[in-house]
């Protein structure tokens, strides 16, 4: 029995595969509003319990921001009980880089056995079927992640070599790692595509196959996981940092959107008068990611440091606009010798893969329902515009700083109501608290300069 064969994956498949493949632990895990996965590790004879009853955990622990600490004022505190962690067999998979080890990623239900409000990972699959009940077809995603690989030099990290962008060399230097990177990605059920190196030495983008969303944001997530493991496994450190050096690109993550239903690409449309093969509903999606462009990008960028990679020149998106095989806005069509298909390019390895899909649906559902209008694409590079031709061609600016983008996110009703206001509330207090701590951090680049100049 393969592990990839995700239709057997019942819970007494998983029962037995532990049992015929020895294993010993098996990690529970789910990602909470800042993006860091918690989890515990139980052994094989809670394992039948685990997937009936779930693994208790206080609800607090959704109220802790990237730093790992509790926020004031959250929405969770020690008084509201516990929500539990229910491993879903579809997700389960043995970690060929650990000893007896297995992996199953977690929906969160309340104390009646009901989807709890503040799951992520249960937002995404009420969205989902909302899209099937609406539009009569499945929404498909694939997740383009750009990473670097760094070492430690005198307690210094550094890209871990000097390769060239799209260079054969990257792949011969780092080949052990990328290697055991894919392998272990095949093993868990997660295909990749393409492997190459990017633009920053020691950067590599990894892109995974296209598959229904759900999966999709769990492969996601798998790869966040390996990624990092695997690096430290060899001495190295592997990033997902959007923007690790000033002087080196960002790395981003693309997010290709397609719509199918029983084969038919409800996202094509040969007779499509602006000549890119895309359907109405197609552009009307677009036009519901661009209205809510800002707040998705609080979504899919949420830290500090993800607006110093979205900058002009630097082919990740500065604008709020579309185009077709252009790679200087927030969302690009691709080529028409390709798969019809859109790619929004305004999201970083930082984020939480559930809530940046969930959102994505939200936005392009509404955008459907309310028939947007996109707009014609822009077809010139963005970043060399000026303020005049934005202005007159309506193009916005994506927000400059973390603090921008939540503030655009807390005026944004329809994701508050499409992903749960109890997540929209608390993904917003966490971020707000730890762009309150870094306004506060006093940098030695700061202490240098004005302590010399003044």
């Amino acid at each position: 029995m393969l592990v990839k064969d995700k239709e057997l994956m019942t819970k007494e498949t998983v029962l037995e595969m532990v049992k015929e493949k020895n294993i010993e632990f098996i990690r529970v895990e789910f990602l909470d509003y800042a993006g860091i996965t918690r989890g515990r590790t139980i052994r094989p004879l809670q394992l039948k319990d685990a997937m009936e009853k779930g693994i208790n955990f206080s609800t607090a622990i959704m109220s802790f921001d990237v730093f790992d600490e509790y926020i004031p004022n959250p929405a969770f505190g020690a008084n509201d009980g516990d929500f539990f962690a229910i491993p879903d067999p579809q997700t389960f998979a043995i970690l060929p880089y650990r000893k007896n080890t297995a992996r199953m990623l977690c929906d969160l239900v309340d104390i009646n056995g009901e989807p709890w409000h503040g799951c992520p990972r249960g937002a995404l699959k009420r969205l989902l079927n909302e899209v099937e009940t609406l539009l009569g077809g499945k929404m498909n995603m694939a997740f383009e992640q750009e990473a670097y690989l760094l070492k430690e030099v005198d307690g210094k990290l550094q890209p871990a070599d000097n390769s060239h962008c799209f260079s054969i060399e990257g792949a011969d230097i780092q080949e052990d790692f990328i290697q055991d990177f894919v392998y272990a990605l095949d093993a868990m059920g997660v295909e990749t595509e393409q492997l190459s190196s990017e633009y920053g030495p020691g950067q590599l983008e990894i892109n995974l196959k296209y598959t229904n969303a759900l999966k999709a944001a769990d492969d996601q997530v798998t790869f966040m996981h390996l990624f990092k493991q695997i690096a430290r496994d060899k001495g190295l450190v592997g990033t997902l940092m959007p923007k690790p050096f000033q002087n080196h690109a960002g790395s981003g993550l693309h997010v290709h959107i397609s719509l199918f239903d029983e084969g038919e690409n409800l996202f094509e449309d040969s007779t499509d008068q602006r000549g890119l093969d895309m359907s109405e509903k197609a552009y009307h999606f677009i036009g519901g990611l661009l209205k809510h462009a800002s707040s998705l990008i609080a979504i899919g960028a949420p830290s500090i440091n993800s607006y110093k990679r979205m900058q002009p020149g630097s082919f990740a998106p500065a604008h709020i606009c579309y185009g077709s095989g252009n790679r200087s806005v927030l969302v690009r069509i691709p080529e028409k010798r390709r798969t019809r298909r859109f790619e929004f390019r305004g999201a970083d390895g930082t984020c939480n893969p559930y809530l940046l899909a969930a959102c994505l649906v939200a936005a392009g559902l509404r955008g459907i329902q309310n028939q947007i209008d996109p707009g014609e694409p822009v077809e010139f590079d963005v970043s060399t515009a000026s303020e005049y031709q934005l202005k007159e061609r309506g193009i916005k600016w994506v927000p400059r700083s973390l603090n921008e983008a939540i503030n655009a996110l807390a005026e944004d009703s329809v994701l508050a109501q499409t992903i749960g206001r109890t997540i929209w509330e608390e993904f917003i207090n966490i971020k707000r608290t730890e762009w309150d701590k870094y306004s506060k951090y006093v940098s030695d680049w700061e202490r240098n300069l004005f302590a010399a100049r003044f």
